[in-house]
């Protein structure tokens, strides 16, 4: 009996699906469940120290970033799904692709301590430039495996071309987040990353849109 997972075509793999899949899933896990280590209340030593509005205001703002952190990878966990579930051979390209990602993706709480505990802008600059490294990782993934299972022919114009601009929308967010950090407050920059939502769905209305139909000539 085979699982949904195994290759079409045996000994195609070189490398076993299964396994680089579930490690995979096991790393998102990992960092998304560390993103939470850091939340807390404001003790008396912090409130003593700093007063009771700052200690509350770091608070709201690690928290804050706690959300956009967990919200990001969790996106990133399904395009990674969406991705993988076409995959019927494992290369050493997609392996490498994935490990890649994944050394940002550990990256992830790291840079989210930084931007929430500290006030300079090179802190989200760092953030910024973590998330755009698990946005590149993922969007080379999917670019090698449009090309590799061919799926402009299994899928449609459409659906290829959805499946890798899905991936150069946030890629495209991050990177601006780098240059604009020195701009923006530093409190409440990682708001920025909320505008991949409606861009993705704009970008998903863009690549599904209807050609409108030529006039006749009579």
């Amino acid at each position: 009996m085979t699982s949904d997972t195994a290759p079409a075509t045996p000994g195609a793999d070189l490398f076993p699906h299964d396994r680089v899949v579930f490690f995979s899933d096991a790393v998102f896990a990992i960092a998304m469940t560390l993103l939470a280590i850091e939340l807390r209340l404001p003790d008396a030593e912090l409130i003593g120290r700093i007063g009771a509005d700052a200690a509350w205001s770091e608070t709201v703002t690690l928290f804050i970033a706690f959300v956009i952190s967990f919200m990001v990878l969790a996106v990133f966990w399904r395009g990674h799904m969406e991705t993988w579930k076409h995959v019927t051979r494992t290369t050493g390209g997609l392996v490498w692709c994935s490990l890649l990602q994944l050394l940002f993706v550990i990256l992830v709480p790291f840079a989210t301590r930084m931007y929430s505990g500290g006030t300079e802008s090179s802190h989200f600059a760092l953030y910024s430039f973590v998330l755009a490294g698990i946005s590149l990782f993922s969007l080379l993934t999917r670019v090698v495996v449009v090309k590799q299972e061919n799926l402009q022919e299994k899928l449609g114009a459409a659906e290829t071309r959805w499946l890798a601009l899905r991936g150069l929308v946030p890629l495209l967010v991050f990177v601006v987040g780098i240059p604009l950090a020195g701009v923006l407050p530093t409190r409440y920059a990682a708001c920025l990353f909320l505008l991949i939502f409606p861009l993705t769905i704009a970008a998903k209305r863009l690549c599904f849109r209807s050609p409108k139909p030529e006039p006749d000539h009579e």
